[in-house]
């Protein structure tokens, strides 16, 4: 059986609720949204891209904005919420809808978030797959091969489409 991906270090998303403390200043911590565009805007640092960055990442990127106004700025960011990237699962699944994609995620373990297979699924399922200018892609599948591991899995990006016909 092959080994599950490596997880990277979670990535902000746009929609995701962010907690930020800068000590010893209260007026400056805040609990925020990302905004739909991917930035966040915070008092004397202005405008800044949340969306695509670590939490340390945007912590050392405020942490340099605050510099000129806040003496040794002392920050921290929080993911609070994640309401970002999410996977769909439509079809004859037994609970059809969007899930967040929280790290990996396979064809298999989508469906199994959908609450399996209907009673009158087929074999087949179809992935759908934005891919950039040139439109969806479509990738026809074997369910029983992907329940039997057969081959490897097929991990799920933000945005896919699970279609179970």
């Amino acid at each position: 059986m092959p080994a599950p991906r490596q997880e990277a270090e979670y990535r902000i998303g746009r929609e995701d609720v962010l907690e930020i403390v800068v000590y010893h200043e209260p007026e400056l911590t805040r609990v925020m949204p990302v905004r739909p565009d991917g930035k966040i805007a915070m008092p004397l640092a202005g405008e800044l891209e949340a969306a695509g960055k670590t939490a340390p990442e945007l912590k050392a990127e405020l942490t340099r904005a605050l510099a000129p106004y806040v003496r040794d700025a002392a920050v921290s960011v929080l993911v609070r919420e994640v309401n970002g990237p999410k996977v769909f699962v439509m079809g004859e699944v037994n609970k059809p809808g969007g899930f967040p994609l929280r790290g990996s995620m396979s064809v298999v373990q989508a469906i199994a978030l959908a609450g399996g297979t209907g009673e009158f699924a087929g074999n087949e399922v179809v992935l759908l797959r934005q891919s950039g200018a040139e439109g969806v892609e479509r990738v026809k599948l074997s369910y029983r091969e992907l329940v039997r591991g057969e081959g490897k899995p097929l991990w799920l990006s933000p945005g896919d489409v699970v279609y179970v016909p």
